[in-house]
């Protein structure tokens, strides 16, 4: 069995459950649609929060962008067809049929997740992996991706934070540093 046969197989095991049941249906186009929605109400939270952490906000940040800056450069250089465009399953969200590899969706929430567990912030980072999983799954059975589009998300995103991981010193706290100095200068200018 090639790849592209597995992926076709995987996907088609996934998407048959679609349009059997209202209630999963409606839970899955949930899934897919609208979890990534989390990420910048998280974001924010962290940055202006009473117990904010803004380092680790602009890490979330900066690797949920650049995840989805690398994995919408790839669709850009690489197409492949998601299975709708080649009348595979059953579409359960309206889709333009540009490249499906990888999947923005699962490169974002996974870019979003993963720093949780690489700062050891283990409980949310559990929550929020499972809902990256979650989001990756849907995809799949929404009949917008296949399997390894869902992969691919998730790769692009483990490189980036752990690229951005390893440059977290000398990058974030001078960013932190910059908003630092303007937050104590626009703070002395409210006050005149």
């Amino acid at each position: 069995m090639t790849l592209e046969n597995l992926n076709v197989h995987i996907f088609h095991a996934i998407n048959s459950l679609a349009g059997k049941n209202p209630y999963l249906d409606a839970f899955m186009i949930f899934s897919a649609q609208y979890i990534v929605y989390l990420i910048p109400m998280v974001i924010l939270y962290l940055w202006f929060g009473k117990k904010g952490d803004k380092g680790f906000s602009l890490f979330l940040f900066l690797s949920t962008f650049l995840s989805i800056l690398v994995s919408a450069g790839i669709s850009m250089v690489y197409y492949h067809p998601r299975p709708f465009a080649e009348g595979l399953g059953t579409l359960l969200i309206s889709h333009a049929p540009d490249s499906s590899f990888p999947s923005d969706h699962t490169a974002a929430i996974f870019g979003f997740a993963l720093p949780f567990l690489f700062f050891r912030k283990y409980r949310w980072g559990t929550i929020f992996v499972a809902l990256a999983t979650l989001v990756g799954y849907a995809r799949v059975f929404c009949g917008v991706h296949f399997p390894f589009d869902i992969i691919g998300g998730f790769l692009v995103a483990l490189i980036v934070v752990v690229v951005l991981y390893i440059l977290r010193e000398p990058v974030f706290s001078g960013i932190l540093r910059i908003v630092s100095v303007y937050e104590h200068h626009f703070a002395h200018h409210r006050d005149d």
